[in-house]
């Protein structure tokens, strides 16, 4: 997959290899990827974040794409998401888990996984990546040993290694898709 100039995967590497179009996407944490799914997928998505000053970027960058139509900005805490168990074709966490702290990071998996009816995709750093974006910083790094078998206790899970950021996909089990 591309990765962009920071060695990070590109966004829309990520939507076009997971083959998310046409659906209806909760992307956790305000970003790029929201304009990128509606615009260049067609999907409807949900962006939330926990940051008011996130949303009123986020908010303003979709209103300057012509795309408050298809892009709803809402305040929200992934690890107590407020919509109904399977609200969402496809849950979408782009380097959001690390700014969870470590006594949340499995609410937030079972939230994702709760209201996701048919994938979750989290792209988290590696340690190269986080070495690099978070040294110094307060953050916590992410076992992704850990990340990969909470997700797998759920479904099939398809991991891509990059240099600096690791994308897991979950493919829910059809019945029950619940953390």
């Amino acid at each position: 997959m591309k990765e962009n100039a920071d060695g990070l995967i590109e966004r829309a590497e990520i939507l076009k290899h997971w083959d998310v179009r046409n659906e209806h996407v909760l992307d956790i944490g305000a970003g790029p990827l929201a304009i990128i799914a509606a615009r260049d997928f067609n999907c409807v998505v949900t962006n939330i974040d926990i940051a008011e000053d996130a949303l009123i970027t986020a908010k303003r960058d979709a209103e300057g794409e012509w795309l408050e139509a298809k892009i709803t900005v809402e305040h929200g805490d992934a690890t107590a998401l407020s919509y109904p168990d399977r609200s969402f074709d496809v849950v979408i966490s782009y380097g959001v888990l690390h700014h969870v702290a470590l006594s949340r990071r499995m609410k937030f998996i079972h939230e994702v996984c709760r209201v996701a009816k048919e994938k979750v995709i989290v792209g988290e750093l590696n340690a190269d990546g986080f070495k690099k974006i978070h040294a110094g910083s307060s953050f916590t790094a992410v076992d992704l040993n850990w990340l990969e078998r909470a997700l797998k206790a759920t479904g099939n899970v398809d991991t891509y290694q990059g240099r600096l950021m690791n994308v897991y996909t979950l493919f829910l089990f059809p019945k029950e898709n619940l953390c």
